[in-house]
């Protein structure tokens, strides 16, 4: 067996939730604790300390680091006040709720009362259990999920300050927003007007496309600079939650801006997740809500051409175009890589069995990377999966 570190997420519930008992993680967790080779466990993030302090003592005990778990642009407004996106209206985006603890609802990267407000829902509620580190997820602006409005964001006065001091023109900007939604010139057949994807870079027809998402990235690099020295200076390392990069180009993730604040980086691999992050779920979403809809077909074939995809199954992304996302991120980023493979089954957003777990470490486990992160949870995790995951990465 090729080594491989291995890191595990456990989702103990949103901050409104306190449904997960300790001995339900320490059930889960002698399963495969001393079998295979964890090195870190990423964990949060409802506001129950007791079952914090209790991993972390069991943790410490096995040389194993614990990182808390938590968003960082969404949910922090179920306890401190924020300031959401709003959309090229002025208006404010929808959100999508995927379960109880996880609303989707985003605030704004630019606005630095946001930023100080996730420090004192750390502060108040982690801080005293002494993690390790801290993992950020919903680092970034909406996806497609959100809609087309969530990816037209954001445009209050502090993004567009943003905007006009890198240069961006705001009036040719909303001239090839409302092109794109009228289904105008170009936007009739691939999103963006797209000609190329390359080493986890994309090229348009109309350079504004990547003044915009360039501005987004920089302004989701700088809020993420001001943590990173924050989480820095209480000596805890940090780990980064990413969209797989064909992806995070469209939310604000920058991988060759980001790994300069991360100690590792997580892109989210989930090929047969119909949620949120999922790779089918969020390719069809920008192919949905970029192109009149009788000329979808056609038109996902063409992103596909683009993205050098030659087998499609809808319901299970390719693994083939996985493994070249990953060489890419490599050859482009100096950071450790682990990414995230589904191991919970949660039916039918995640239809994740043994064959599909074994087909992803089978396949990605010679690739140039740290290790995996099994996810995205492993409470929900099977006895099946479980076993598999002990056979195919065993000590």
């Amino acid at each position: 067996m090729v080594n491989k570190e291995v890191v595990v997420q456990i989702f103990t519930g949103g901050f409104n939730e306190n449904n997960i008992s300790y001995e339900e993680i320490e059930n889960k967790l002698e399963a495969l604790i001393d079998k295979i080779n964890i090195t870190k466990v990423i964990m949060g993030w409802s506001l129950n300390k007791d079952i914090y302090l209790k991993t972390k003592e069991f943790f410490h005990s096995k040389n194993i680091e614990l990182f808390l778990w938590i968003p960082v642009f969404s949910e922090i407004g179920i306890l401190k006040d924020t300031i959401p996106v709003v959309d090229w209206r002025g208006e404010k985006i929808k959100s999508y709720a995927l379960k109880q603890g996880e609303n989707f609802e985003f605030y704004c990267p630019a606005n630095n009362k946001n930023i100080e407000s996730f420090k004192e829902v750390f502060e108040d509620n982690f801080e005293e259990v002494g993690f390790d580190g801290v993992f950020l997820d919903k680092i970034r602006y909406p996806s497609f999920s959100n809609g087309i409005e969530g990816v037209f964001s954001c445009f209050c006065d502090n993004c567009l300050n943003e905007y006009k001091k890198m240069g961006i023109d705001l009036k040719k900007l909303k001239e090839e927003m409302n092109k794109f939604i009228n289904y105008e010139k170009f936007y009739d057949n691939i999103p963006f007007g797209i000609t190329k994807y390359d080493e986890i870079e994309y090229s348009f027809k109309n350079e504004i496309w990547k003044d915009f998402f360039y501005v987004k990235s920089e302004i989701v690099f700088k809020s993420l600079k001001n943590l990173y020295e924050y989480f820095k200076n209480k000596n805890m390392k940090i780990g980064i939650d990413t969209y797989a990069p064909f992806l995070s180009y469209f939310v604000g993730q920058d991988m060759t801006k980001l790994q300069y604040i991360a100690d590792f980086i997580k892109p989210m691999m989930y090929r047969v997740t119909k949620a949120p992050a999922g790779l089918p779920y969020e390719f069809n979403k920008l192919i949905s809500e970029s192109i009149y809809k009788d000329n979808i077909d056609d038109s996902e074939k063409m992103l596909l051409d683009i993205l050098n995809i030659h087998e499609y199954d809808r319901n299970k992304f390719n693994l083939n175009f996985v493994k070249k996302e990953l060489e890419d991120m490599k050859h482009k980023l100096n950071i450790d890589i682990y990414p995230g493979i589904e191991i919970n089954r949660i039916i039918p957003i995640a239809k994740v069995y043994p064959d599909y777990i074994c087909e992803n470490i089978e396949m990605l486990k010679y690739e140039n990377i740290k290790g995996f992160v099994l996810s995205w949870d492993l409470l929900s995790a099977h006895k099946d999966n479980i076993e598999e995951i002990i056979r195919l990465l065993g000590k």
